[in-house]
């Protein structure tokens, strides 16, 4: 179902303005009156009813009408140059039936080195198409099927790889949040088939989804050997950043910049260099609620994790919260993808607690725990719960954390893992002691127990490691019970 408020919202300022001058132009003023009233994001459907005057039939009616007028208007100011091309190709039935032959062959034939130069096998496999049909008597036929042939096939493999970058990035995601090492061998058969795929065809595009795949692999899934052979991390970077520089022009690649500014931002923070990570951290964050949409060719959520290690490395970790009111105004993550929707909670939440707003960390935690099922995902529900029941304790709420806590030591009692979970223990054991001590120098048992924890808290099993512990926040939980 589509969400006509949220395209409303979504609506940029500039496009916004232009809609609304376009209402006033064509004195559309119930259309203009409702964009308005929805973009303003106060009312619900029954208050704007009555606002606007109309019967529920009406009120409908008028809505369906402004959205199809905001999609042709979405739809008609789309203009580049990919655009242009496609229309292009769609006019080249025109171009064998109604055109001269020899001035059919020759806008084919510059339309054919546009679209190499943009490297689009679809189209160019529709332009051998005509090309073929137009030479059908000329020694040029076998020639042209061939060419037709090569690049169907190519276009095949390009779908294939783009479908193994999709899955690939889904898995990474249930690999993140459920920690569950099946996947692991799962993303290691995914890499290798794209490898398979690539060394088939010399192409830059197929070259690009293998080094975001490569790279991916390298940050985030425990499997030394998989990588072995691979080049290093930093000489992928370099040749993905040399491509996009060749093929400036292309429109994908101006969109999965984006992708490389995180996925270099994601390496240099994993080495704990900030000074180098800064400037693709920034690239990222400037174009935060549109980059949270490429789901489909990365972890984008992961992000959001790493940028809370990044404000509490630079001590700024209480300013996310007032940064998101800015950066994240109107963004709604997509409940259907479980393992991005979990982090985004979990980056939301752990905001509002660095802003010692805990009531509304436990309200976007809560509202996590009833939208979702965390069958798939035992990691993430044990960190989500430590989470809240972390939440619930600084307002003094020891009922519903107690009953948190215990849920917690139910699950890891029923995971198979032969780590275990000795890092979530300890923190349930501060927890515990917490709500339960009221003796002298619980802050400094606190500390220990921290301390116990961050050494334990390393493996792949690792969590709630964007938490600042520090001399003030154990000395805030200890006297939360004082209170």
């Amino acid at each position: 179902m589509i969400k006509f408020k949220s395209i409303v919202l979504q609506l940029k300022e500039e496009e916004y303005n232009d809609l609304c001058q376009q209402f006033v132009e064509t004195k559309a003023d119930k259309y203009l009156r409702l964009l308005k009233l929805y973009r303003e994001n106060k009312y619900n459907d029954e208050e704007i009813q009555e606002m606007l005057s109309v019967n529920t039939s009406a009120y409908y009616t008028l809505k369906s009408r402004l959205f199809d007028k905001i999609q042709d208007f979405l739809t008609n100011n789309m203009s580049t140059p990919i655009i242009d091309l496609l229309r292009k190709v769609a006019n080249i039935p025109t171009l064998i039936y109604d055109t001269h032959r020899d001035t059919a062959i020759a806008i084919l034939s510059k339309l054919e080195s546009e679209l190499q130069n943009y490297d689009m096998p679809y189209e160019l496999s529709s332009v051998y198409s005509a090309l073929k049909k137009l030479h059908v008597n000329s020694p040029k036929y076998y020639e042209y099927t061939q060419l037709y042939n090569k690049h169907l096939a190519y276009t095949i493999a390009l779908d294939k790889a783009e479908d193994l970058l999709n899955t690939f990035m889904r898995s990474v995601g249930e690999y993140f949040t459920s920690r569950n090492k099946s996947q692991v061998d799962y993303l290691s058969l995914i890499k290798q088939e794209m490898s398979h795929i690539c060394n088939l065809y010399e192409s830059h595009h197929l070259q690009v989804y293998k080094s975001i795949v490569d790279v991916t692999f390298a940050l985030y899934v425990p499997n030394p050997e998989a990588i072995k052979d691979d080049e290093p991390v930093e000489d992928v970077l370099a040749k993905m950043e040399r491509i996009f520089t060749t093929y400036n022009k292309d429109t994908n690649y101006q969109h999965l910049q984006l992708v490389f500014n995180n996925l270099a931002f994601e390496y240099y923070h994993k080495l704990n260099l900030p000074k180098k990570e800064a400037r693709y951290f920034e690239e990222v964050d400037k174009k935060l609620t549109s980059f949270l949409l490429f789901n489909h060719c990365c972890f984008t959520t992961k992000f959001l994790i790493s940028k809370i290690e990044r404000y509490v490395e630079l001590g700024i970790e209480g300013e996310l919260y007032e940064h998101n009111l800015k950066s994240l105004p109107n963004y709604e993550p997509d409940t259907n993808d479980i393992p991005n929707y979990i982090n985004f909670a979990k980056y939301m939440a752990t905001s509002a607690f660095y802003a010692k707003k805990y009531q509304e960390a436990v309200q976007i935690l809560n509202a996590l725990i009833n939208d979702i099922s965390f069958k798939n995902y035992p990691h993430s529900e044990i960190e989500i719960k430590l989470l809240l029941a972390l939440n619930y304790s600084m307002i003094n709420k020891y009922d519903p954390a107690t009953s948190l806590l215990r849920s917690v030591t139910r699950k890891i009692r029923e995971i198979d893992d032969e780590m275990g979970y000795e890092n979530a223990l300890i923190f349930y054991k501060i927890l515990s002691l917490q709500m339960s001590s009221s003796a002298r120098q619980v802050d400094q048992k606190i500390g220990q127990l921290f301390s116990k924890f961050e050494l334990l808290n390393q493996k792949s099993n690792r969590m709630l490691e964007y938490i600042k512990i520090d001399e003030s926040f154990i000395k805030a939980l200890s006297q939360v019970v004082k209170r």
